[in-house]
């Protein structure tokens, strides 16, 4: 196969790779949207669970002309629970998205070296060396000079977050019943658990995906 042959199906094939990146990566950030807001609630609820309790069930009464004296008619120990198994799951969809887009972006960076290879020049360089350059214009010889701002960016979503997730999770089982006395709170501190765990392992892989070659062939080798 001639090298414009083999440049032009790969250029097809970059088109497909990246829409693919573009459909995770939005949903990626939908979800990230989605645990903001779900932790928001947590939050107002890990601070004052009566208020919020009472004020709930209060607008359900009226909405259906219950009497003043009625029982409550949501139980917020079971809907608690609900939210922490919500949270788990936006939680796990949201690092498998993250893990998957930088994957991706790996694969789709070689993907434009071997074009630019058949091409004889480096003119497909969006997503790989144009995006670590200075200017987002990449010019030969340029070695990785990206914005501080742009640097500081990754580890506040790959770091920050997920440290800040925990500690939430902590706090959160920290101020339910202690030792956990009914079914709800055990569930409640399986969920956060699972949390954490899912946390460490994200980091986990976020900082053995950025070792270097070397490193990673020293850390395998017996």
């Amino acid at each position: 196969m001639k090298k414009t042959e083999r440049a032009t199906l790969l250029l097809d094939h970059h088109k497909d790779t990246f829409q693919n990146i573009l459909y995770h990566w939005r949903m990626r950030n939908r979800l990230f949207i989605y645990v903001l807001v779900l932790l928001a609630g947590m939050s107002l609820d890990t601070y004052s669970p009566d208020a919020m309790a009472h004020l709930f069930n209060g607008y359900v009464a009226r909405l259906l002309d219950a009497p003043p004296d009625a029982a409550p008619l949501l139980d917020f120990k079971a809907l608690g629970s609900v939210t922490w198994f919500l949270l788990l799951s936006l939680v796990i969809s949201y690092y498998q998205r993250s893990i998957s887009v930088d994957r991706q972006y790996r694969y789709i960076d070689q993907l434009e070296q071997q074009i630019c290879t058949n091409m004889g020049d480096d003119l497909i360089t969006r997503e790989g060396k144009s995006y670590y350059s200075k200017t987002g214009a990449y010019k030969r010889g340029e070695n990785s000079q990206r914005p501080w701002f742009i640097r500081f960016v990754g580890p506040m979503y790959t770091y920050f977050f997920p440290a800040v997730l925990v500690a939430f999770v902590c706090f959160k089982l920290y101020r339910q019943d202690w030792p956990p006395k009914e079914v709800t709170d055990l569930f409640n501190l399986l969920i956060g658990a699972v949390i954490v765990l899912y946390n460490g392992l994200y980091v986990q892989w976020v900082v053995s995906s950025r070792r270097p070659p070397a490193a990673k062939d020293a850390a395998v080798a017996p």
